[in-house]
């Protein structure tokens, strides 16, 4: 049953364990929409057990439930997670997913019994804007900002740099274009001046998508992506250089992304440039319709 808002820090610690983290929770919540996110749990005096959907630009919703202790608890929260993806297919969610510590095991097997699966085990990577490495450019490319790019011209180059991608391969094709672009749009703070295709004489070769993250002082790298024809040209190379600058000029002291744990090229990359590796998390998901 869905959690009124009276109960909401009730819900929010028996989902993290914590109550000075649900506060903290709740808090980042006000930020949203109220129809942007619930509270659903089984138990109402007290709340043992809940589950909190966000839902997000792109017809995408992310699923968090109170972690299992022991297999004893696995059924239980997998029910939870299974009424939580039945209220998604009443309305306009397209794919669901959930992020969670690599080793713990029970919290994916509990999902899996809700009909997840695993994507990736991605790689959270960092590197501070003033570090002095730099890698000699290779290719000569120029850069066009998106600012005048229509929604048309913006799809088609990152549909291109989708194909063979090693990055998170098992979600491919599995959202609409739009809603992909939507996605990245509400991640941090959406500036077009910070899209940036790359060309090769005139072809649009690359894409480059920045967004500021203003309280964690950061630059968020939310996507990178070239052409299969171009791939170790040095494109790559080129756009991390202009995200390093585009970073320093807007006067982050970080730049912070995310990339599949088998993706070596793309870890190859950004360990070039001095990124290194944070943490690493289980991400999993699952498609309504």
């Amino acid at each position: 049953m869905i959690v009124q808002k009276n109960r909401y820090l009730e819900a929010a610690t028996a989902l993290l364990g914590s109550k000075k983290r649900a506060e903290a929770m709740l808090q980042t919540l006000e930020s949203r929409t109220p129809e942007s996110y619930q509270f659903l749990s089984h138990s109402t005096d007290p709340i043992e057990a809940s589950l909190l959907l966000l839902h997000n630009a792109g017809a995408t919703t992310t699923c968090l439930v109170t972690p299992p202790k022991s297999s004893s608890e696995l059924e239980q929260m997998s029910d939870l997670i299974l009424d939580g993806v039945q209220t998604l297919r009443e309305g306009s969610t397209r794919l669901t997913q959930t992020v969670m510590a690599v080793d713990d095991r029970l919290l994916a097997q509990a999902y899996e019994a809700a009909g997840f699966t695993e994507l990736a085990i991605l790689s959270y990577m960092e590197r501070m804007t003033n570090d002095t490495v730099h890698v000699p450019a290779k290719a000569n490319v120029t850069f066009n900002s998106m600012v005048m790019a229509t929604e048309e011209q913006i799809q088609h180059i990152l549909l291109e740099t989708y194909v063979d991608s090693l990055d998170c391969p098992g979600i491919h094709g599995l959202r609409l274009i739009q809603d992909i672009v939507d996605g990245h749009k509400s991640q941090g703070e959406y500036d077009p001046q910070l899209w940036t295709i790359a060309e090769l004489e005139g072809v649009p070769v690359g894409v480059l998508l920045l967004n500021p993250i203003s309280e964690t002082e950061s630059m968020e790298l939310t996507y990178l992506g070239c052409t299969p024809n171009v791939r170790g040209w040095g494109v790559g190379d080129a756009l991390v250089h202009l995200a390093i600058e585009q970073t320093a000029t807007y006067g982050l002291p970080k730049i912070i992304l995310a990339v599949d744990s088998d993706n070596t090229p793309a870890l190859g990359l950004y360990s070039r440039w001095n990124f290194h590796t944070t943490h690493q998390r289980r991400t999993m998901i699952q498609k309504l319709y």
